[in-house]
C-alpha cells in the first residue's frame, strides 16, 4: 500500500477566499474517489492555523500499488484538478511512502 500525501499553500490572504479554496479543492478531490481508479482512500483538511509556519491543506491518498498512484496522477479526471488546484495555491510538497 502506498500512502501519496501532498501539502499546499494557499495563495489567497482573504480568509474568506481561504475557505472557498479549500472546498473548491477538497469538493473536487474527493470527488475522484471512484472515477479514477485504484485509489482506496481520499482525504482532504485544513491546518487547524495553530501553528505558524504549518502548511494550509494537506491531501492523503491510499493506493495499493505505486503502479495505481501512477495511473492517478496521469488519469484526465485528476489532471483537470491539479490544473484548477494550481490557480489556488503558491506551494505544494509531496511525500509517498509503503505502508
Amino acid at each position: 500500500m502506498i500512502r501519496h500525501i501532498v501539502e499546499f499553500t494557499l495563495k489567497a490572504t482573504d480568509e474568506a477566499q481561504r475557505q472557498e479554496d479549500v472546498v473548491g479543492m477538497r469538493d473536487r478531490l474527493t470527488a475522484l474517489l471512484g472515477v479514477v481508479p485504484g485509489v482506496s482512500s481520499i482525504e482532504v483538511g485544513r491546518d487547524l492555523g495553530i501553528v505558524e509556519g504549518h502548511w494550509d491543506v494537506v491531501l492523503v491518498t491510499e493506493h495499493a500499488s505505486n503502479a495505481e498512484l501512477e495511473a492517478y496522477q496521469k488519469h484526465p479526471a485528476h489532471q483537470a484538478v491539479v490544473a484548477w488546484i494550481s490557480t489556488v495555491v503558491s506551494q505544494r510538497a509531496t511525500v509517498d511512502y509503503e505502508l
